[in-house]
């Protein structure tokens, strides 16, 4: 069960609307050992006409980095995953402002709409570019950061705009419920019981079954989300890096530790496939014996 399971999430990590960069190409992608994008939170996940959007990232930075510059940007109109969700016409790549705490808000209809007459401006509009606004875009946003030491990563997020009315069915965020470590209810910042070199412990990731909201599939198949859970830590391995479900297991294993460390910290990243994502952590699980 758990096999299948983990194949069906490695099929939906593709649809994962988060492209972040990659570390070492030996290392788990569960391992977090340089800059990442763990997950791009929106509120909301579905915009209305009148609605102004705030996004804000999480991100991973590794102990003694700095960071070095961050951004957003926004495109009403991209060329997919194939093109990396390049922008359908330059002038509609638009800078957003950042916020001190790396979150920027905008609007996206009004920004679509400075999209269109730019390019009407502009003469003759690109290929592919819609003749009439349509009900329903994907619009796209794009994160971008740097280090002081020069890592850098990106990450994108889609999300629907409803230019007609507000969105008939909004998509929620999926929530928590809880997390258990070798059975017991924990919190993030807490440290855990200590583990020494060797130690296996059994983490269980709880997830709301009210968050998941139902919904129609292209082909107007009624479905609910299924949550995919990716597990995330600074040391050690995990059984396996992600799984699909509201109540997922995976062993730890105090493995492949890195020389001096004293403490391990744990994240786990909740996605709905359909721009929704919550983050937790960090969980910190203290080292007895240190390597």
């Amino acid at each position: 069960m758990h096999a299948t399971r983990r194949l069906l999430a490695a099929a939906l990590l593709a649809l994962v609307p988060l492209a972040a960069g990659c570390g070492d190409d030996f290392a788990p992608p569960s391992l977090l050992d340089d800059l990442r994008v763990l997950a791009l939170l929106a509120e909301p996940l579905e915009i209305g006409p009148d609605d102004e959007v705030r996004l804000h990232p999480a991100v991973y930075l590794p102990p003694g980095e700095a960071l070095a510059g961050q951004g957003w940007s926004f495109c009403p109109f991209d060329l997919g995953a194939q093109s990396g969700y390049a922008c359908l016409a330059p002038a509609c790549e638009l800078e957003l402002p950042l916020e001190p705490d790396g979150a920027t808000r905008a609007r996206p209809l009004e920004l679509a709409l400075e999209c269109a007459q730019a390019l009407a401006a502009g003469g003759e509009p690109p290929p592919g570019l819609p003749q009439e606004v349509p009900e329903r875009i994907e619009v796209r946003f794009r994160y971008s950061v740097r280090t002081a030491a020069g890592d850098e990563r990106q990450a994108v997020l889609r999300l629907p705009l409803w230019t007609q009315g507000p969105p008939p069915a909004p998509n929620q965020a999926p929530r928590l419920a809880g997390v258990e470590a070798a059975g017991l209810a924990v919190e993030p910042g807490t440290p855990l019981d200590p583990v020494q070199a060797g130690d296996e412990l059994e983490l269980r990731v709880l997830v709301d079954e009210d968050s998941l909201d139902a919904y129609l599939d292209e082909a107007g198949i009624a479905r609910t989300e299924e949550p995919l859970v990716s597990f995330y830590a600074t040391a050690g391995r995990f059984a396996w890096d992600r799984d699909v479900g509201t109540d997922v297991r995976v062993t730890w294993r105090a493995e492949e530790l890195l020389p001096g460390q004293t403490e391990v910290a744990l994240w786990f990243v909740i996605r709905d496939l359909r721009g929704g994502q919550a983050v937790s952590g960090p969980y910190l699980l203290p080292l007895l014996d240190p390597p």
